[in-house]
């Protein structure tokens, strides 16, 4: 509550005593960044990057997801993901921008998305040239907790790892129930794409122990 205030002295006075934790900020920031590549679309060196990395992921898989999830193949899933968030004919696609479940009128390109900007902006968190989705894609929000995780484990200094603390808990306080409770409950629903299906499982799974696991690092550390 203290660091969402921006009152960081009196955080710093309750966490005098804490030690930095990085291995455990790593390793959150790194599945941070799986699930990010998971949920964004497999052009080929998306493909290829899971696969590469799909074994050092196993036990998290397995540790959120009681199915034998597997990668398949390379087109199909490109076609999936399509049908999935962008084009369904049929009417059924899940839309994957936050302000689509925030705004009353379901309008994209909302206040979430400005926010999120704002805090992108302030951790100087830049999306490439090349990236034409908006702020508030699914798959560009958890790439930004996977920085601010890994800003986390290797802080410049104290105020920057406090700024990256605000930052984090702006975003889960505010959006990490939207991806895990409307977006992922959205995707979990699809028994006809079992790939997202037991991915956003996975995804609401792990953002919900978010912060227990924040609660263990500065519990244990004192």
């Amino acid at each position: 509550m203290y660091v969402l205030a921006g009152n960081y002295e009196k955080a710093k006075s309750m966490l005098s005593d804490a030690e930095l934790d990085a291995e455990t900020f790593g390793a959150v920031s790194n599945v941070s960044m799986f699930l990010s590549l998971v949920f964004r679309y497999p052009e080929e060196d998306v493909y290829d990057t899971l696969n590469d990395n799909w074994e050092a992921f196993a036990d998290f898989i397995s540790d959120y997801s009681d199915s034998k999830i597997t990668l398949y193949d390379h087109t199909e899933m490109e076609s999936d993901y399509i049908k999935l968030f962008e084009q369904d004919m049929d009417g059924n696609k899940i839309v994957p921008y936050i302000s689509f479940y925030t705004e009353d009128n379901k309008m994209l390109y909302g206040e979430s998305t400005f926010k999120i900007r704002e805090w992108m902006a302030r951790a100087g968190f830049v999306l490439g040239e090349d990236v034409t989705e908006l702020e508030d894609h699914v798959y560009i929000v958890l790439e930004f907790i996977s920085m601010l995780f890994k800003k986390l484990s290797e802080p410049e200094n104290l105020e920057s790892w406090y700024g990256s603390l605000h930052n984090l808990y702006n975003v889960l306080e505010n959006y990490g129930p939207v991806l895990a409770d409307h977006f992922a409950a959205a995707v979990a629903k699809r028994d006809d794409m079992p790939f997202y299906r037991d991915f956003s499982v996975i995804l609401s799974g792990f953002l919900n122990d978010i912060d227990p696991i924040m609660e263990d690092v500065f519990t244990e550390s004192k």
